[in-house]
């Protein structure tokens, strides 16, 4: 009786145990800094505000027109309000419809 009182004393100890363990968290999408477009050139706009996520903030395919409209870039250089592309070109969104 006592082996199994400790066999399962030590089968709910290392089970409380392991839920507090940190398990790093996959991603499908990796994060990237996100920076609107200017339509004819595709050329990165200067912006305010950093948006540093795994999706297009922009919604480009739900509402917007023209040709380009978003960019996810691996950096960004600038500070206090004046935020540069930089880095490597990772994703390109386009408008649905063309203006």
């Amino acid at each position: 009786m006592k082996r199994k009182i400790l066999g399962l004393t030590a089968v709910v100890l290392a089970l409380s145990l392991s839920s507090f363990v940190e398990r790093p968290k996959s991603s499908k999408f990796g994060q990237y800094y996100w920076f609107p477009l200017d339509n004819g050139t595709g050329w990165p706009l200067v912006v305010s505000h950093l948006v540093y996520q795994s999706y297009d903030p922009y919604l480009c395919t739900n509402w917007a027109w023209g040709d380009y409209c978003a960019a996810a870039y691996t950096s960004y250089t600038g500070s206090s309000g004046s935020y540069s592309a930089a880095g490597f070109l990772i994703v390109v969104d386009y408008h649905i419809l063309p203006l």
